[in-house]
């Protein structure tokens, strides 16, 4: 089912092409998928690309609603036919019946196994939309655990090149200042996050004594405002805040204690990693180890100085479109 865009007119560029679709899960009768599209008018047969967001923000990351800096129009607009997700219980997908319950009261949602489903979902709509047979993949911070293991493990043949950006894999030196510790992890169905709580880790992770250096102004805030609008029904905010999934935290703990949810052996496929040099969650240390491990003789591991955990969102915003522009245009 295609949708008309209403919202968040002044993101709209003349000679992009705006369409939003609702896409059934295969598996579970409960989960209806929201996947946005983006091409240009003069966009050809090229390969499509799908986005997948992280554990905290949903795909508004990839299309943030402050003008100029949806990477999804620059990636239209330089001929890329690109599609972004919202994973189940995220953004305008559909949330499931236990976040209208007291988190602690149902397990984990969406873990990794889990949501790789939804994954392969948007893949096979994407083929059959679009009719192209091959497709590049890119997945952000804990999307990248879901892109890395769709491919180890499923090796789904449609994956052209694979992208992961500010990967995760194993890192137990390491452990970010957000994530609370093992005996105090939240085992709900789902977390809270305040938008204040989400601006202060941001503003933690810039290394500089003013965030707006990295950050412009108005670029936080428009991703704050759809967080919210996306969960407009929460039953819960009573400060300013959003649900997302708690399985991300059930995943990412794995991480952090040097348990990888995959095999980074069997990445078979034309590999990128890329990670902001400032970034406290996706570490020098465990991009290498993942990309010593990535079996594919066609791998690249870039740095983007001045870049934190959100760096598609901060002022690198043009250098990280060019490595993965670059990346996935390249003759191999």
């Amino acid at each position: 089912m295609t949708t008309p865009v209403h919202t968040d007119q002044d993101r709209f560029l003349e000679g992009v092409c705006y369409d939003e679709h609702k896409i059934a899960s295969s598996t579970n009768p409960d989960v209806t998928l929201h996947l946005s599209e983006r091409r240009s008018a003069t966009t050809g047969e090229s390969v499509p690309l799908l986005l997948v967001h992280g554990a905290t923000i949903a795909s508004v990351l990839w299309d943030n609603p402050h003008p100029g800096w949806s990477w999804m129009n620059r990636l239209a607009l330089d001929g890329f036919h690109v599609f972004a997700i919202d994973l189940r219980g995220y953004g305008r997908s559909s949330r499931p019946a236990s976040f209208s319950c007291a988190p602690q009261d149902n397990l984990p949602y969406a873990r990794a196994h889990e949501v790789v489903q939804d994954v392969l979902d948007a893949l096979a709509f994407v083929q059959n939309h679009t009719g192209q047979p091959s497709i590049d993949l890119l997945g952000g911070s804990w999307g990248s655990i879901i892109c890395g293991k769709l491919v180890a493990e499923r090796r789904e043949a449609a994956i052209r090149r694979l992208v992961l950006y500010a990967p995760l894999y194993c890192e137990p030196e390491s452990r970010p200042q957000w994530l609370p510790a093992a005996h105090e992890a939240q085992t709900g169905a789902y977390r809270q996050v305040g938008i204040e709580d989400l601006k202060a880790r941001w503003d933690d992770e810039i290394p500089v004594s003013d965030p707006s250096l990295w950050r412009p102004p108005g670029v936080f805030e428009a991703i704050a405002q759809r967080c919210l609008r996306d969960d407009a029904q929460n039953p819960w905010a009573t400060d300013g805040g959003f649900r997302a999934p708690a399985g991300t935290i059930a995943d990412l703990e794995q991480v952090y204690l040097g348990q990888p949810l995959y095999d980074g052996r069997r990445i078979d496929r034309p590999t990128l990693l890329l990670r902001g040099s400032a970034d406290p969650v996706s570490t020098h240390s465990d991009a290498s180890r993942l990309f010593e491990k990535i079996s594919s003789q066609i791998k690249q591991y870039t740095v983007i100085g001045n870049g934190a955990h959100f760096m598609i969102a901060e002022r690198v915003f043009g250098q990280v479109h060019q490595v993965v522009r670059s990346f996935l245009t390249a003759s191999f």
